[in-house]
């Protein structure tokens, strides 16, 4: 592809749904809802979403989807359960860690081979993340329980990625598209029926809940998801992989602007460390 040729709506589009994906953790945390009736009532949303935007065929709605399903669902929970834990920084930078396993099980999940200066960009992702586990900040309002927050949130990491690599081995298909489309459809619809039946919803929560739940739903996850698929159909790689780095640098700010949650120290170093590294690796390719 000549990236100079890409035309300026793709740019608009990868940065415009990234920017909306970075503020899902000012959402998790400003709603009354917990982080288990969030996830249910937001998986109902975006399984309705995508059912009616895309219409993935039936014939894709097989076997093959229930690796990326499976890793869909513990993503979405523990993500949820990381958000109302701890900072927002540290939830969204350890979520970053994921291409560490994505390298380490590409060899045996995909036969892709590990090349020598992927060892690198691992081990400055593992001293990253060893910085954020290790001084996740203190408790707050808004970060209840960082050091628990931090431990899920790194979990989430290991699970985005090795959703990451049943995701990826879907898209090396012919109709790929159409069978990551269906395992995320299908993994909500399955996180829907399953809990809300037992939460249904709570008589805590009001319309701004409501609200909440449908703008991450139909404009956060579902409108981005489609924006930042068919932008990076007509860009590079590099230009993909370093604008989506916005997400994690926009997050915490969303946090701190309408929550007013201040990320530690050493939270946004070991941050810096994960978001350098990413960068680093992108550009080399």
């Amino acid at each position: 592809m000549n990236c100079e040729r890409a035309p300026r709506a793709a740019y608009v589009e990868l940065v415009l749904g990234t920017v909306l994906l970075s503020t899902g953790a000012t959402v998790i945390k400003a709603t009354t809802l917990g982080a288990l009736e969030l996830a249910g009532w937001r998986a109902l949303v975006i399984a309705s979403f995508l059912a009616l935007a895309v219409r993935p065929r039936l014939t894709v709605f097989d076997n093959s989807l229930l690796p990326a399903i499976a890793t869909h669902v513990a993503t979405t929970l523990l993500l949820m359960w990381a958000n109302k834990l701890a900072s927002a920084a540290t939830a969204v930078f350890l979520q970053y860690t994921a291409p560490v396993y994505v390298l380490l099980l590409s060899p045996l999940v995909l036969g892709e081979a590990v090349r020598p200066r992927d060892l690198a960009y691992v081990a400055v992702l593992l001293c990253g993340m060893a910085l954020l586990v290790a001084h996740p900040g203190d408790a707050s309002r808004t970060a209840p329980n960082p050091a628990l927050g931090a431990i899920v949130a790194a979990g989430a990491g290991c699970c985005w990625g090795l959703s990451t690599l049943a995701m990826r081995s879907l898209a090396r298909r012919a109709d790929g598209f159409e069978r990551t489309i269906a395992a995320v459809i299908v993994a909500n619809a399955a996180l829907a029926a399953t809990l809300l039946p037992a939460l249904g919803w709570p008589a805590r929560a009001g319309v701004t809940d409501a609200g909440w739940v449908v703008y991450m739903g139909i404009v956060q996850l579902g409108t981005a998801f489609l924006l930042i698929s068919r932008a990076m159909q007509r860009l590079s790689a590099l230009e993909s992989a370093l604008l989506l780095l916005l997400e994690p640098v926009l997050s915490p700010v969303w946090v701190w602007f309408v929550l007013g949650e201040v990320p530690g120290a050493t939270s946004l170093a070991g941050g810096v460390l994960i978001l350098a590294a990413t960068a680093w690796r992108a550009r080399r390719g």
